[in-house]
């Protein structure tokens, strides 16, 4: 088809890059993050930690040393982690006394917060998937966690 007209090419062309433009402006959305249960990782000699299949991998050697405020403290138990519906990634360990709220980023993980939830150290944690959040429960406690800390009762 030729377009003789130099108004309708014109126009035939603003309709082509509009169209191809919204391609590249698509948005989806709403998006869930969240994973339905939690995942319980083992470290590997280096420390670093796969969450399989999800693909996720990373050093948890930095979280070791905050935990144990030990320079020279290395990753050496299982983690627990999960992942609510906005992206964010909470985790911990048996002995733990916080709970990491991480943030994903090109290639990283940023500490959001840092929850102290058990001064000694918590006992037997694990995470659930809850309704207005993440719940804890450890050391016979239950606690509900969104990536600015604990929800108090009565909130979601």
């Amino acid at each position: 088809m030729k377009v003789r007209d130099p108004m309708k090419k014109a126009a035939m062309v603003w309709v082509v890059a509009a169209l191809a433009l919204t391609g590249c402006a698509t948005t989806i959305k709403p998006v869930d993050y969240s994973w339905s249960y939690e995942s319980v990782l083992a470290g590997d000699a280096s420390g670093t930690y796969r969450a399989e299949p999800k693909t996720l991998a990373f050093n948890a050697a930095e979280l070791f040393r905050t935990e144990y405020e030990n320079k020279q403290a290395v990753a050496d138990k299982p983690l627990r982690m999960i992942r609510d519906a906005a992206g964010y990634y909470y985790v911990t360990a048996e002995g733990f006394k916080n709970v990491y709220i991480l943030e994903a980023g090109e290639g990283k993980l940023t500490l959001e917060k840092k929850v102290l939830i058990d001064a000694t150290g918590m006992k037997t944690p694990f995470f659930n998937r809850r309704e207005g959040g993440i719940e804890l429960a450890a050391s016979g406690q239950a606690y509900l966690l969104n990536k600015k800390g604990i929800i108090p009762k009565g909130k979601k």
